[in-house]
């Protein structure tokens, strides 16, 4: 990235606090360190440039706030300006106002992208150079040469520290940002993913066996004007069964979301009585002493049985006849959904993803399933082990 940070920056929440800091500490030594210069004998002009240069300094860390080019710009003409004075006896480098240069590039180097970054660094590399050659330029006589490379030692390792912490500190923000953006995104998801098993195993279960219940009140009546209506609202339904089926392969997530609230095998009885019509037959039998099971696993059996029936409903041509077979046996449960193929099979658009979501369920709940055609109808097959053996 190559712009500059939100205003949600955590380093630009903690900017204030550090621009303030730098105004209160190093202004009021600046104005001692100006005034040792009056006394020690400094001309005017150099005092004025010294002052002017640090009120410079002291604006670039304002205007760095939002605009960190503008004032990492402003800063460095600031420093160029002072380096360049001469000054009797000291460098003008060691102002105090002088360390709003590392404030600034502070912030460059924390809210921008690496091409601003990098230039920083450079400007501020080639600054030390400068200095460090203006200071040995105007060594007294006799004076050791070690001393202007021991001063540019200390100013470069103070602008590589700053420059590697403030880097440092903009890619935490940045691998936080991405974690927080990765959990949300991820919780977006799994709500979709949670709002499309609701439609497909509730509201599409129910429109389907409410087709299923208009188609035989239509075969039953007598009536013609009244047949004629019934099969009307049962086209309407499948219509709206078509369009459901559309919306959830928009919000098809993949994977299922474990925290939704699970059907319990105590709702299979009545799941099937519910679903019996004059033409729609569904037998439900039980065998064996029935288990202990996990949650997960007693929901994925409820979930195979209401995908039995709603595809036997609304994919074959009525009467049609479905029988649910519960089996314990020891360790494990086994699960047969059958129908007998109907009268033939309906048209009723693209397959959905009902059958790869209940696959997925029961080998989630570490189960086995299948699905395949046997004697002209569909067999749905889930074996699961009960919850002593998983």
């Amino acid at each position: 990235m190559d712009g500059f940070a939100t205003h949600g920056d955590r380093g630009g929440d903690r900017w204030p606090r550090l621009a303030l800091a730098a105004h209160c500490v190093l202004a009021p030594l600046s104005v001692a360190a100006v005034v040792l210069m009056v006394l020690a004998g400094a001309r005017p002009w150099q005092v004025a440039a010294v002052v002017l240069a640090a009120v410079a300094l002291h604006a670039a860390v304002a205007t760095a706030r939002r605009r960190p080019v503008s004032g990492f710009a402003a800063a460095s003409a600031a420093m160029l300006g002072l380096v360049l004075t001469p000054m009797p006896g000291w460098a003008p480098s060691a102002l105090p106002s002088a360390g709003c240069f590392l404030v600034v590039l502070w912030r460059i180097a924390s809210v921008t992208g690496f091409r601003l970054r990098l230039a920083a660094l450079l400007v501020g590399v080639a600054g030390v150079v400068i200095s460090g050659l203006t200071a040995w330029a105007r060594l007294p006589e006799g004076a050791a040469a070690w001393t202007a490379a021991a001063q540019g030692a200390i100013e470069l390792c103070a602008v590589a520290g700053v420059w590697g912490g403030a880097v440092a500190a903009a890619r935490r923000r940045q691998r936080a940002a991405r974690a927080e953006r990765e959990r949300l995104e991820a919780a977006r998801w799994a709500e979709r993913a949670r709002i499309r098993r609701d439609l497909h195993d509730v509201i599409a279960h129910s429109i389907t066996v409410m087709v299923a219940r208009v188609d035989a009140a239509a075969v039953t009546t007598g009536d013609d004007g009244t047949r004629e209506e019934l099969e009307d609202v049962a086209e309407s339904g499948r219509d709206a069964l078509g369009a459901l089926r559309a919306m959830l392969a928009v919000l098809d997530a993949g994977r299922p979301d474990r925290t939704e609230a699970l059907p319990a095998l105590a709702a299979l009885p009545d799941l099937v009585r519910s679903a019996s019509t004059p033409v729609h037959r569904v037998a439900f039998e039980e065998e064996g002493t029935r288990g202990t099971m996990a949650i997960d696993a007693e929901a994925a059996l409820v979930r195979v049985v209401q995908e039995g029936i709603t595809n036997a409903f609304r994919h074959l041509r009525p009467p049609v006849s479905v029988e649910v077979l519960l089996q314990w046996r020891e360790g494990e449960v086994l699960l047969r959904v059958r129908d007998d193929g109907g009268r033939g099979a309906l048209d009723n658009g693209p397959a959905g993803t009902g059958l790869a979501g209940s696959r997925e369920r029961v080998e989630a709940a570490g189960g086995m399933f299948s699905a395949e055609q046997e004697d002209g109808g569909w067999v749905l097959t889930a074996r699961l082990p009960t919850k002593e053996q998983r």
